[in-house]
């Protein structure tokens, strides 16, 4: 994973703005977010985010791409992420070491927020990421919950 530096906010905005996990913030909300407390990522096709057993609690947003979710095999995935979902929420909310890998299935931009970044963050802004967590979420239960309804 390399760290992207030399992306402008301009073009990190025209990523943003499409997706719609940021459909609840307002242009300076994103501008703050952006500017203070996120970092951009590139993550090239066939190369982890992160693996199975890592300790790593940043939370990633993906901006583009998409990912496969799996535990010991990558044979046996557990599904997928795209652009405006996230990942590592688990070891981010635990503080734990991740219980899944993520590997990208090809070129992708992933924005980091750790732990420490979220609690400096603007209250507004704060309860609204926590909202879009629990509600990515609950729609993630929901769909694991129908999944083991209809295969069993």
């Amino acid at each position: 994973m390399k760290r992207l530096t030399n992306v402008s906010l301009l073009k990190q905005f025209e990523i943003i703005n499409r997706l719609e996990f940021f459909n609840e913030f307002t242009l300076a909300e994103r501008q703050v977010l952006l500017e203070s407390f996120s970092h951009l990522y590139l993550v090239h096709q066939s190369h982890h985010a992160f693996k199975r057993f890592e300790l790593d609690n940043r939370l990633f947003i993906v901006l583009s791409g998409e990912f496969s979710i799996f535990k010991k095999s990558q044979l046996l995935e557990l599904g997928r992420v795209g652009p405006g979902e996230f990942i590592g929420e688990g070891a981010f909310i635990c503080n734990q070491e991740h219980s899944t890998s993520a590997k990208a299935l090809k070129d992708s931009i992933l924005l980091a927020i750790t732990p420490e970044a979220m609690t400096r963050l603007p209250n507004v802004i704060r309860e609204k990421m926590k909202d879009k967590i629990i509600a990515g979420m609950s729609t993630r239960i929901s769909s694991l919950s129908n999944y083991i309804e209809d295969n069993i």
